[in-house]
């Protein structure tokens, strides 16, 4: 419905060929006034529920070697040769990533920490969860390997924790996430997880549909 508002996240491939925070200055110039709402490590407050957004990137540790994964990250994927950041004058490398993992993360958490009477939907593009794909002690494959750099072990972020002198934890009560081209519906800890991604396509004549089979363009969840 275009009367609906949206809440958009910044994945990966926005910034192929251009600048990372280019292309978030672009996007947030192109919803301007519109019913979109560009979310960078920013909440947008809809129909009385807070929705923080940012695309989160990974830290590289889901494997259990962050130092190999990253290297395999960069060797590997079109994300490192395909992006720039510091305004075009250098390319995009995990250590950027990891970074701005560390601060979406940062940011999540705080939200969560925040006196809130409403609910509260966190929006990424990575995924915040190992999901299939669980921690190996020593992969072997590049597949493997590159799992890291699609998700991250967030979970402590999905259970209620106690004041540390920074506000108790309460977790999101929705994080919904893309990425990894599948479907998911699950709850962990507090927090359901919710995942509807078209993945590839449909790319006509070969591919008539798109990659995930699972996908629904009609799918509504009540929150």
């Amino acid at each position: 419905m275009p009367d609906r508002p949206v809440v958009y996240i910044m994945g990966n491939h926005e910034a192929y060929g251009g600048d990372i925070d280019r292309a978030v200055e672009k996007a947030k110039a192109a919803a301007r006034n519109t019913n979109v709402h560009v979310l960078q490590s920013e909440t947008v407050q809809i129909g009385g529920i807070t929705f923080a957004g940012a695309t989160l990137w990974t830290d590289f540790a889901l494997c259990g070697d962050q130092r190999r994964a990253m290297a395999v990250a960069a060797e590997h994927m079109n994300d490192f040769r395909k992006i720039r950041t510091a305004r075009y004058m250098e390319r995009f490398r995990p250590y950027h990533a990891y970074a701005r993992h560390l601060a979406a993360r940062k940011f999540f958490e705080g939200e969560m920490r925040k006196p809130r009477s409403g609910k509260l939907v966190v929006v990424s593009h990575h995924a915040p969860h190992p999901g299939r794909a669980l921690p190996l002690s020593d992969p072997t494959g590049h597949d493997e390997i590159l799992a890291a750099a699609y998700r991250s072990d967030l979970r402590f972020l999905m259970s209620s924790a106690p004041d540390d002198g920074f506000g108790a934890l309460r977790p999101a009560d929705v994080w919904i996430y893309g990425h990894t081209h599948e479907s998911e519906d699950t709850v962990i800890g507090q927090t359901r997880v919710v995942s509807n991604a078209k993945g590839y396509g449909p790319w006509l004549p070969k591919y008539r549909t798109w990659e995930n089979p699972r996908f629904d363009p009609n799918l509504v969840i009540e929150i």
